[in-house]
Order: C-alpha cells, then sequence, then structure tokens
C-alpha cells in the first residue's frame, strides 16, 4: 500500500472535483452531494442521477436515466467518449445487476471498449467471473459491495487486501477510477477484517430467522394439543347428582365469579406458557441460555 500521506494528499485534491468526490462518497457510503451544474449535459445528468438512485436504492430513477443513455448505439468503429469512462461504466453496471435490469446493453458497450485491465475486470464481472486471476480485485470488491454482499468470502478479502497492499506504485499507473476502488476496498476491509465471512453471517441471519419461526408454530402446535386435551377431559367428565346440580344452581353467582376469574388467569398464563415453550424448544435444539434470552428478546415474545 502507498503511504498514507500520499492518500491524504490525493483525497484532498479530488474534492475539487464534483465527479470524483461524488463517486468517492458513493464508495464510501457517504452522503451524495451532487453539483449545481449536474444537468448541463446529458451525460452529467445521468451520472449523478444513477449515482443517487444507487445510493437511495431507487429503482425507478434508475430505469429513468438509464433509458436515456441506452438509446446511444456507438459501434467498435465509431465509439463514443463515454464507453470508455469508468466511472459511468462501473455505475451503469452496478445499478443493472442492483435492479435487475436486462444486461444486454451494458454487456454490448463493455464489449467495444479499450481493452485494458479495467475493462477485462468488467467482462468478468458480466460473466459473474469473480475470482479470475485477470481481474483488478479492488474493483470487484467495490462492485460486490453494491450488488452481491453474501458472495464477499474470506478469500476475497484476503486476496483483495494483499493485491491492495502490495501494490506500492497504485498512484502510478494515473487510473482515479481504480485508486478510489482501491482506497475504499482497502477501508471497508480494515474494518471488517474482525468481522466472520460476510456470506456466512448473511445465511446465518437468515437461518436464524426461520428456526424462530418453525419453533413458534412448534409452539402454538404444543399449545393447540394441550387445548384439545382439556376440552376431551371436560367433555369426559362423570356425570354429577341431582344433588350436585341443586349446590351448583344455589351457588351459580360464585361459580360465576371463579369462572371470570379463570379465564383472566387463563389469559395471563398462554403468553407465559408460550415464552416458556419457545425457551424449551430452543433449548433442546442446543441454543445456550444467553442466546435464547437475545432470540427471545429480538422476537419480543
Amino acid at each position: 500500500m502507498v503511504p498514507i500521506e500520499e492518500i491524504i494528499n490525493y483525497l484532498s485534491r479530488i474534492n475539487s472535483s464534483p465527479k470524483l468526490s461524488t463517486f468517492n462518497n458513493l464508495l464510501g457510503g457517504r452522503e451524495i452531494h451532487t453539483p449545481e451544474d449536474r444537468d448541463s449535459n446529458e451525460l452529467n445528468q445521468v451520472y449523478y442521477g444513477i449515482i443517487k438512485a444507487i445510493k437511495e436504492n431507487n429503482k425507478q430513477d434508475f430505469n429513468t436515466f438509464y433509458s436515456i443513455k441506452s438509446k446511444s448505439k456507438p459501434s467498435k468503429d465509431s465509439a463514443a467518449p463515454f464507453i470508455n469512462d469508468d466511472f459511468l461504466i462501473f455505475v451503469l453496471l452496478v445499478g443493472v445487476v442492483k435492479f435487475a435490469i436486462d444486461k444486454s446493453w451494458i454487456t454490448y458497450i463493455i464489449s467495444i471498449r479499450n481493452k485494458n485491465a479495467i475493462t477485462i475486470t468488467f467482462e468478468n464481472l458480466i460473466k459473474e467471473n469473480y475470482y479470475s486471476k485477470s481481474i483488478l480485485p479492488e474493483i470487484v470488491y467495490m462492485y460486490l459491495n453494491f450488488t452481491k454482499p453474501m458472495l464477499i468470502t474470506n478469500d476475497l478479502i484476503n486476496f483483495t487486501y494483499k493485491s491492495i497492499s502490495d501494490n506500492t506504485k497504485l498512484f502510478d499507473g494515473r487510473s482515479d477510477f481504480q485508486i478510489l476502488c482501491a482506497i475504499n476496498s482497502y477501508n471497508l476491509i480494515v474494518i471488517s477484517k474482525e468481522v466472520p465471512d460476510k456470506s456466512e453471517l448473511l445465511m446465518l441471519q437468515d437461518f436464524t430467522g426461520r428456526l424462530l419461526k418453525r419453533v413458534e408454530f412448534l409452539s402454538w402446535l404444543i399449545q393447540a394439543a394441550l387445548f384439545w386435551v382439556v376440552i376431551y377431559i371436560l367433555l369426559n367428565l362423570p356425570r354429577y347428582s341431582p344433588e350436585t346440580i341443586k349446590f351448583i344452581d344455589k351457588y351459580n353467582y360464585a361459580f360465576t365469579i371463579f369462572g371470570a376469574l379463570g379465564l383472566s388467569f387463563l389469559g395471563n398464563v398462554i403468553p407465559l406458557f408460550k415464552k416458556i415453550s419457545q425457551i424449551i424448544l430452543l433449548r433442546l435444539l442446543g441454543a445456550s441460555k444467553t442466546s435464547v434470552k437475545e432470540l427471545i428478546k429480538e422476537r419480543g415474545s
């Protein structure tokens, strides 16, 4: 990795460029401030509009700006300047995948770009070949961070981290796009270095949600079964003698009060029983006491 002083100086310089600073803020997850002249031409309008749509997760706005640009049909012999704009192509590609839009146009645009390491990386992203040796991992990392975070494995994190750390001539390439991807990838990796594998974490969260739903369902089945057992017992009680019936009629008001108290007690017991049954089921499934407490609290049971 290049010295921290060089990075600081570089980042301070790009603040004078709205295009670079806006892209840098997008990668770093910071607030987006679009310049006043963003609508001065179509290219600026599309670029800033797409970045804002990605940041706000707004598919409708992305479609609006994407449809404007996708009307352009350049050829390899008469290529428009925008096709070699790494910043624009990257955000277009991110939005297309993020919002599940047809990739035909962006695939064609990438195919007629000048061949270089960034173009080859874009081609691999289109093909979902994220682990090719010919990619620039810092670009892949930022791309997946926006589109498919669960595919960011520890292997990819370590590979990207090592690649950036070993690149002592990052600024020699003079590609602001690659530099910003490298700086922001490095920052994100350092922050998440002690965090478990992101893909495993997302799968664990999904599994936990499904497990709790099944525990709640099993708890409901147990309650329903006990309820029908009580009903069955009541229906099969022995017949009362005439003397017992006269006694019940005589003190009917007292039994009414006891019945109301019983219903009130039952209303308090059912939620408690539900909670206890869920705790027992989770413990039987191997969850620790601390985990059970947190899961029940999170579920609001």
